[in-house]
C-alpha cells in the first residue's frame, strides 16, 4: 500500500459510534478520516503514568480550536480522539498534526450533545454493542428478556457533572450527563433509567446507560433502540435483541 506523502489532510470528522458526520459535542469520541495522519500501522493509546490518555500518539495529535485532544488511536488514514471539554461556541476548527506537519483546519459545528450508539460491527448500524443483565453480549442468539436490564454504550452526551476531565478514565464519583437522557426501545420511551453516566474505568466520553426493557414491546431479534440527550437523538437503524420471557 502506497501511503500518501505531504501534510495531513482531513476528509471527514465523524461520531466514533454512529460513523456519521455532523455537529460535535464536548467529550465526544470522534474519528477523523483522511491522509498522512500517522504511522502505517494502527497504534492504540493507553492511559499514561499520570492515569490520563495523552494528547500525542505515535507522532500524531489532533487539535480542536487549538486545544490538543486525548488520543484513542492513530494510523495513516484514520485517527480517533476525544473532543476536549473546553471546546465552546458554535463552531470548532479541527486540525491534525503528524511529525510536525499540520493539516489545513476543518470547520465543524459544535452542539451541546451529539449522541451516537456504539454497535457490535462498529458500523453505526444494526446490532447495538449492548450487555445483557447476565453479562452476556446481546445478540439474536442471546436476547435480553423483557423486564431485564441492558447496558448500552454511547458517546456525544456533552458536558457532565462532575465536570469532565480530558482523557481521564471514569472513577467515583462517576460523571453523569448534565442534559437529560431518555432511551426509546421498540417505540416505548423510558425516562427512568437504572444508570446513566461514565463507564467505570473507561475514558471520559464513553457513556454507559443501564435501562430496563419495558413490558408491552414486540420482542424480536432487531428491536429499534434510540437515545435522546437534551434535544439531540442518536442515529436510526440500531437494534437490540429482546425475548418475550
Amino acid at each position: 500500500v502506497k501511503l500518501a506523502t505531504g501534510p495531513p489532510a482531513i476528509g471527514a470528522v465523524a461520531n466514533a459510534a454512529s460513523n456519521l458526520s455532523g455537529a460535535i459535542a464536548p467529550g465526544e469520541i470522534v474519528v477523523l478520516f483522511g491522509s498522512s495522519f500517522g504511522p502505517a500501522q494502527l497504534t492504540s493509546a493507553h492511559a499514561g503514568s499520570d492515569g490520563l490518555y495523552d494528547a500525542q500518539l505515535a507522532g500524531t495529535s489532533v487539535q480542536f480550536n487549538g486545544i490538543s485532544a486525548p488520543m484513542i488511536y492513530a494510523s495513516s488514514t484514520q485517527v480517533a480522539a476525544i473532543v476536549p471539554y473546553e471546546v465552546t461556541g458554535n463552531n470548532a476548527q479541527v486540525a491534525v498534526t503528524y511529525q510536525g506537519q499540520s493539516s489545513a483546519p476543518t470547520t465543524v459545528a459544535v452542539a451541546a450533545a451529539a449522541p451516537g450508539l456504539f454497535t457490535l460491527g462498529s458500523t453505526g448500524q444494526g446490532q447495538a454493542a449492548a450487555v445483557n443483565q447476565d453479562g452476556s453480549i446481546n445478540t439474536s442468539s442471546a436476547p435480553a428478556p423483557v423486564g431485564s436490564i441492558i447496558s448500552l454504550y454511547a458517546t456525544g452526551e456533552g458536558q457532565t457533572s462532575p465536570a469532565g476531565v480530558d482523557g481521564k478514565p471514569a472513577t467515583t464519583p462517576l460523571p453523569t450527563p448534565v442534559l437529560p437522557v431518555t432511551v426509546t426501545i421498540g417505540g416505548v420511551t423510558i425516562n427512568d433509567l437504572q444508570y446513566v453516566g461514565g463507564a467505570p474505568g473507561e475514558v471520559a466520553g464513553l457513556l454507559q446507560i443501564n435501562v430496563q426493557i419495558p413490558a408491552g414491546i414486540t420482542a424480536g431479534s432487531a428491536v429499534p433502540v434510540l437515545i435522546r440527550v437534551g434535544s439531540a437523538t442518536s442515529q436510526a437503524g440500531v437494534t437490540i435483541a429482546v425475548s418475550a420471557n
